[in-house]
C-alpha cells in the first residue's frame, strides 16, 4: 500500500526531480510531473505520494506535523 507522506525538500535536483526528507531523516527523489507550479525550493515541505510530489504544504502546519510525528515514534506507536 502506497501513503501520501510529508517530505521536505532537501536539495533542487535535476530536471523534474527533488530529494526530500521524510520526519525521520530517510531521504528519496521525488517527481515533479504531477506538480502543479513554480518548483519548489529547498526548506519547502510537500506532500508526497508514490514518489510524486503531489502539493506545497503551509511551513508551520507542517512543522506541527512533523512534530507530533516525532513525539509518536519517541513513544512506540509507529515504526
Amino acid at each position: 500500500m502506497c501513503l501520501s507522506r510529508l517530505q521536505r525538500v532537501v536539495d533542487q535536483g535535476v530536471g523534474l526531480q527533488v530529494t526530500v526528507e521524510d520526519a525521520q531523516g530517510a531521504r528519496h527523489l521525488a517527481s515533479l510531473l504531477a506538480f502543479e507550479g513554480e518548483a519548489p525550493r529547498v526548506g519547502e515541505w510537500l506532500v508526497v505520494h508514490s514518489g510524486f510530489a503531489l502539493q506545497r504544504v503551509d511551513p508551520a502546519e507542517a512543522e506541527a506535523i512533523v512534530a507530533e510525528l516525532r513525539q509518536a515514534a519517541e513513544l512506540g506507536q509507529l515504526e
